[in-house]
């Protein structure tokens, strides 16, 4: 059993970790977290946008809330964080606003950002990464601080994201590519279908490590718990900092996970 008695934060990635890509946060998810977070601070992080937080995330979380009293509301929204875009963007909950405020964001140059585009231009148009004619909504996103590439496009089927690259081959290849291609920037692999792109030096581990200064905690006081902690992975920079992880394959394991953890 994982002992995360001195932990004073556990952190999350969310797609693939707590709710299948793209998917809606289940009850019995929220539910457990609520929990956790009412014995310690708790963080989600996600390559995805905050607009993304708020579809698949936030309603849920809520939901688990409304039958509680409002003191317990408060205090167990304060213990959560919420960290879009590879933690390159930080939230906290503001009690005056009653909602999630930005408290720190990277900066990624607009000159970097049109490189990274044009580059996944020349991807697309090839026929050497097999990226389907069909399209499920936006392929490309500017996310401010993060451009992330979803090969079946935003809105695939979960059915199709599933099957298309399972192994991450293809992105290897992909990612591979643009590593040549951008050298100023940090590439790596996330959600089903997914490519990530960061100015270089900034990942996961950074934004983890912001958020620890933010909270004047220490590394050895955060736990991550995530899918992708395999090379090249959007969640390996978490473990090649020295962060304490743990890998899960799916949001089973990880309800069990924190199942462990409460008790």
């Amino acid at each position: 059993m994982i002992d995360t008695s001195d932990k004073k934060i556990i952190v999350f990635d969310l797609d693939g970790t707590l709710a299948e890509s793209k998917q809606v946060l289940g009850l019995e998810m929220a539910e457990l977290l609520a929990r956790l977070a009412g014995q310690k601070k708790v963080a989600v992080i996600s390559g995805g946008s905050y607009r993304q937080f708020q579809k698949q995330f936030l309603p849920t979380w809520r939901e688990i809330l409304n039958e509680r009293p409002a003191e317990e509301v408060q205090s167990l929204n304060e213990n959560l964080f919420l960290l879009p875009t590879s933690g390159s963007q930080i939230y906290g909950y503001n009690q005056k606003m009653g909602d999630w405020q930005i408290l720190a964001q990277e900066d990624f140059p607009a000159e970097l950002k049109e490189k990274v585009k044009k580059v996944f231009e020349t991807i697309v148009e090839s026929a050497d990464y097999d990226i389907p004619t069909e399209s499920y909504g936006e392929q490309l996103e500017d996310r401010g601080t993060q451009i992330t590439f979803s090969a079946l496009g935003q809105d695939a089927p979960l059915g199709k994201k599933k099957i298309w690259d399972p192994n991450q081959v293809k992105r290897q290849k992909i990612k591979k590519f643009l590593e040549q291609e951008i050298p100023e920037a940090d590439v790596s692999i996330g959600g089903a279908t997914s490519i990530d792109v960061l100015p270089k030096g900034f990942n996961k581990a950074v934004g983890l490590q912001k958020l620890l200064d933010l909270l004047f905690l220490e590394k050895n006081d955060l736990i991550f718990v995530g899918d992708a902690l395999f090379p090249g992975g959007n969640d390996y920079s978490a473990f090649v900092a020295g962060f304490e992880t743990v890998k899960v394959e799916n949001p089973l394991e990880t309800s069990d996970l924190i199942g462990k953890f409460l008790s």
